[in-house]
């Protein structure tokens, strides 16, 4: 039944529409469905900036029998979804197929409700984009979390949509009139007292919050565990929600004892994981229209096979580094249709991602996650053994190769000619025999060059840590070496007995 309807939703969803068209799309297409010949959908109140009362969604004029639906979030009516039917009322099926379809609805209201809200207040476009099933449990968790008064806890890679969850949720909340305070952790202004004087009323954010200094969790934490429950109209102006987010693992960082444990405890009530963009690649399409749209560029400007290449990259800065890559290249082209050729110019490292599209990128995604970390350092430690028994030929040159000059700038196509055979076959090698990709191979490889380096006692610049092991990106290389050994370089260098 949710299959059915989200299937109607990816092939109606168009995220440079407006509410109205988006939703009337969405209508036009689950009126295809056999009892079902129309429909139009009706906002209560100024949900969204629209007035009262005022149709939405009108996919067929003609008169006759209807089935009007509730459209409802956490409780709240939102509107109402209006079903012109074939004759009479739907049955079990359709009836069931319709207020999941409603409750979808009101998902898509309630994000552009909550872009509304941060481009009033805030001033900036945050908007929830795509339709695939990770995103849904989002949206569902937003609608639980929203009402609740406990703390949040938003657990994410670098450039993930973190942001646009705290919007969602702090404008969905029984406070949304109330000021919204974001604290940058990694160079925070005053003191957690001021802090939380400042957002009564409202809610309190702090972005990625294990970047905060020590010596203010412990005050954190005191300030977290004095807050009272809000209760009746006096205790809600004094009320504040508190919502964190991090890009680390924050039990790893407690036992490593840079972070609080206390600290810890008072805000994982609520936990939500938000998805790296690797594994959202049936929205990438919808992500590079927004991204081109919000710079002012046509979004039909980029090919399928443009596309393809896109959804074949791992992304490791997620949206933040698609939106610039996919903005460079509409400024390099000059708003003309992008191609490939103009990726291999603008943006060459795309590229090299590219040498196994579809199987390639899903293996790749499943490789990159915790658990499989540790066997990605057995392969790069593998890689400087390379008699290995067993071993194609060709790989075991290619592994030669590799070992000598991880540190360089090189891709799939030059290590297979290095190893005298196809770019693809040596993708399949890796895959079968080594149970990684080439990517991911050379990002350890270098990684553990780079560990090795910041254990030597050279104390080199971390700058020049990175360009030596093959990062021409600072940035870069640092989240890289976060997400692997699950620490920055600068906490690594300072552990003892790493």
């Amino acid at each position: 039944m949710h299959r059915q309807v989200s299937e109607m939703l990816q092939r109606a969803y168009r995220p440079h529409r407006s509410l109205p068209d988006l939703l009337g799309a969405f209508v036009k297409e689950f009126s295809q469905h056999h009892a079902v010949r129309g429909g139009r959908v009706h906002l209560r109140g100024s949900g969204a900036g629209h007035p009262d009362g005022a149709p939405m969604a009108d996919a067929d004029d003609e008169t006759g029998a209807s089935q009007r639906l509730p459209i409802r979030y956490a409780g709240e009516v939102l509107g109402e979804l209006q079903l012109e039917t074939q004759a009479g009322r739907l049955d079990s099926s359709a009836l069931a197929l319709g207020e999941a379809f409603a409750h979808r609805c009101a998902h898509l209201i309630k994000r552009y409700e909550a872009q509304a809200w941060a481009e009033q207040a805030l001033s900036r476009p945050l908007l929830l984009v795509g339709t695939c099933d990770a995103l849904k449990r989002l949206e569902e968790f937003i609608e639980r979390a929203a009402a609740s008064s406990l703390p949040v806890l938003l657990r994410g890679e670098f450039g993930t949509e973190k942001m646009e969850l705290a919007a969602a949720l702090h404008s969905g909340s029984p406070l949304r009139r109330g000021p919204f305070i974001e604290v940058n952790c990694a160079h925070p202004q005053e003191e957690p007292s001021d802090w939380f004087r400042h957002a009564r009323g409202g809610t309190l954010y702090f972005h990625e919050v294990d970047e905060l200094p020590v010596a203010l969790q412990g005050q954190l934490s005191h300030c977290i565990r004095g807050l009272q429950p809000a209760s009746g109209e006096a205790g809600a102006a004094q009320a504040i929600r508190v919502i964190a987010s991090t890009s680390a693992d924050l039990e790893q960082r407690v036992r490593d004892r840079l972070f609080s444990r206390a600290l810890l405890a008072g805000l994982e009530f609520l936990t939500v994981d938000v998805p790296p963009l690797r594994e959202r690649t049936e929205d990438i399409g919808a992500l590079v229209a927004r991204s081109l749209q919000m710079h002012g560029f046509n979004p039909q400007v980029i090919s399928e096979d443009v596309l393809q290449t896109l959804r074949s990259h791992d992304w490791p800065g997620n949206l933040l580094e698609m939106e610039r890559v996919v903005v460079r290249l509409a400024v390099m082209t000059g708003g003309r249709s992008i191609r490939r050729e103009d990726v291999l110019r603008h943006a060459p490292g795309l590229m090299a991602a590219d040498d196994s599209v579809g199987a390639d990128a899903g293996a790749e995604a499943r490789m990159d996650t915790p658990a499989t970390q540790d066997n990605g350092r057995d392969v790069a430690a593998a890689a400087a053994a390379t008699a290995q028994e067993g071993l194609h030929d060709g790989l075991k040159r290619a592994l030669a190769y590799l070992r000598d000059h991880a540190a360089e700038p090189l891709t799939l196509g030059d290590l297979a000619r290095q190893a005298h055979v196809s770019q693809s076959h040596l993708g399949f090698l890796f895959r079968s025999e080594l149970g990684t990709t080439f990517k991911l191979l050379l990002q350890q490889l270098r990684i553990e060059h780079a560990k090795r380096l910041l254990r030597d006692g050279q104390r080199l610049r971390i700058t020049d840590v990175a360009l030596q092991v093959g990062f021409g990106d600072l940035s870069h290389f640092e989240k890289s070496f976060r997400r692997v050994v699950g620490v920055s370089p600068r906490s690594y260098r300072r552990t003892p007995d790493q």
